[in-house]
């Protein structure tokens, strides 16, 4: 098995999310209780943790090729019954399954699924980061271990604690997971090229941000986020630590062709507002792995069908709640 990963070593930036360690161990086989989260309402870790428990139990698994810093260009089939071809960076790769798991960019989708190859702009951003609790000014004050939920007009703040960049989980040593939604950006969007023609193509990085902004940013954070989070949020905003994720939608229609199945974003993207969007993609890794487990190359078609049966439908469901729930958050402004 070989593995293409795009990034090499930890990428910077990255939020948090709620993480089932029960679930990450049953899919992987490995004792997920070793990665830390803060634990209140959810139990909260940090993605770059998180990655980094998942490379070091990939390189520890006989027979696994791990190879960084390329990126997958196209897929072809040349044969029905020869291999799939992967296209990139670094020459081409045959393989007789691939598992596109590439985001909400995908590059193997425009393969699966070309009449619908991008994930659709859903109207609204969401400003996200990470803050070091000890950088907030005048402290947490024993708040953060609960993941809060607060509305101001025409935005939703999600914000918690995750562990540390080192780990740590105590007070102090943590780290602030911002998610800060916002439907009034999409010109902003639209003019920096993260939207084209109604598909997200890009996220806004924090340099992208106009000085006004930060300013606009900034004291909107003051005015409306309660304490300690006005100050948090003012903070990341100062200091560069926020970037704007424009929220992106995809409903598929298939999940397969030929021997190539897509996990995760690059199969289906739902709201963040969902908060499943990472358990889901363990699901849809559960259930791949089911599906192709004993399979020869004759059977691959058939286990790829299964695995097809059995997760377009909820994955269907989850982007379909999603859409609903940022239509009602969009006609709430």
């Amino acid at each position: 098995m070989t593995v293409i990963e795009r990034a090499a070593g930890e990428p910077p930036g990255g939020a948090g999310l709620g993480l089932d360690r029960h679930l990450l161990s049953d899919v992987t086989g490995v004792d997920a209780a070793r990665i830390p989260v803060v634990s209140g309402n959810r139990p909260s870790a940090a993605w770059g943790l998180v990655r980094e428990f998942l490379l070091d139990a990939t390189r520890t698994v006989p027979g696994v090729e791990f190879i960084e810093s390329v990126t997958v260009t196209g897929v072809r089939v040349d044969d029905s019954t020869g291999p799939v071809v992967l296209e990139s960076t670094a020459g081409a790769f045959a393989a007789d399954v691939v598992v596109g798991a590439d985001g909400v960019y995908s590059v193997t989708r425009r393969f699966v699924a070309p009449e619908q190859p991008t994930a659709s702009y859903a109207g609204y951003l969401l400003w996200r980061g990470l803050v070091c609790e000890a950088d907030v000014p005048g402290g947490l004050n024993g708040r953060g271990t609960d993941l809060e939920i607060h509305r101001a007009p025409g935005a939703q703040l999600v914000i918690y604690a995750v562990p540390g960049s080192d780990g740590r989980t105590d007070s102090g040593h943590r780290r602030v997971s911002c998610a800060w939604y916002d439907g009034s950006r999409t010109d902003l969007l639209r003019d920096t090229g993260c939207i084209k023609d109604g598909a997200v193509v890009a996220t806004l990085r924090n340099d992208q941000i106009p000085d006004a902004l930060v300013s606009e940013l900034r004291d909107y954070a003051r005015r409306y986020w309660p304490s300690p989070w006005d100050r948090c949020v003012s903070w990341a905003v100062t200091h560069g630590r926020l970037f704007g994720a424009p929220v992106a939608e995809y409903l598929p229609l298939r999940l397969v062709r030929d021997r190539v199945a897509l996990v995760g974003d690059a199969a289906h993207v739902a709201s963040p507002m969902t908060g499943a969007g990472f358990q889901n993609a363990l699901l849809d890794v559960a259930a791949l792995a089911a599906s192709l487990r004993g399979a020869d190359p004759a059977s691959l078609p058939d286990g790829l069908a299964r695995y097809e049966r059995e997760r377009l439908a909820l994955a269907r469901q989850l982007v379909s709640a999603g859409m609903s729930w940022g239509r009602a958050y969009l006609s709430s402004m």
